[in-house]
């Protein structure tokens, strides 16, 4: 910032202030961090998202394995797939859904199940699975089951 004289009135000889110049190079430096900034946060914010689901689908696979042990079945008594009870249904549990859980009866019926958090949104690792045994895959993701699991 330039500093001016004040004149024999007192008055300033040249306007105060920023130039141009100086204004567009602030501008320029904000663009470029918040270039580098916006696509890290969001990056942060998915694998947040992206570990909340992975939790909520290890309490509901608590809730099956509570219910086969009193039942000995993961089906309810006519065969069909029970359903979630709310705060394990979705992702986060309250408010609108980032994931929504879903619990789909495996091949053999009975004795297995696999739960599946389905994003809302586009993301690079798809929908996550967790089966009976604990096992964890994705289907339609871009990215490895490292950056989307976690190790």
């Amino acid at each position: 910032m330039k500093k001016y004289r004040k004149n024999e009135r007192g008055a300033k000889s040249g306007a105060a202030g920023f130039t141009l110049f100086e204004i567009l190079i602030v501008a320029v430096i904000i663009a470029l961090l918040s270039a580098i900034a916006l696509p890290s946060y969001r990056t942060h914010i998915q694998r947040g998202n992206r570990a909340a689901a992975a939790a909520v689908l290890h309490e509901a696979a608590h809730w099956m394995e509570r219910r086969f042990t009193m039942n000995h079945s993961y089906v309810n008594g006519d065969g069909s797939v029970p359903t979630l009870p709310a705060g394990i249904n979705q992702s986060p549990k309250t408010g609108k859904a980032i994931y929504v859980i879903n619990l789909v009866a495996a091949d053999t019926g009975l004795t297995t199940y696999k739960l599946q958090a389905v994003p809302q949104k586009l993301d690079n690792c798809g929908t996550l699975i967790l089966d009976q045994s604990g096992a964890r895959s994705m289907v339609d993701a871009t990215a490895t089951m490292e950056q989307c699991w976690g190790r």
